[in-house]
């Protein structure tokens, strides 16, 4: 007998936030969309792409603390990515 009370108010409770005023829907609707776009304005600009940088030496070369170096073995040692060519789902370097 307790859920009967408790489905009641549950009930209740989530048809009452429906505005029966359609105006007040179309209000709410523009007032949303005008916040977004006001809060895209103030958005960054998406980052840049890295360009023909390596991912994986970040541009250098080198890979290491500063102390210890070794050659990048993904652009070997040149710093730029290394082109790719991909046939039937098969990638070559």
């Amino acid at each position: 007998m307790r859920w009967v009370i408790v489905f009641a108010a549950m009930f209740v409770g989530c048809v009452a936030s429906i505005p029966a005023d359609h105006g007040l829907t179309a209000d709410l609707a523009c007032e949303a969309s005008r916040t977004i776009v006001q809060l895209r304005r103030g958005m960054p600009p998406a980052p840049k792409p890295a360009g023909d940088r390596c991912d994986n030496c970040d541009g250098t070369g080198t890979l290491g603390d500063g102390r210890i170096t070794r050659q990048c073995p993904v652009c070997k040692g040149t710093g730029k990515k290394p082109a790719t060519v991909c046939t039937t789902g098969t990638c070559y370097r």
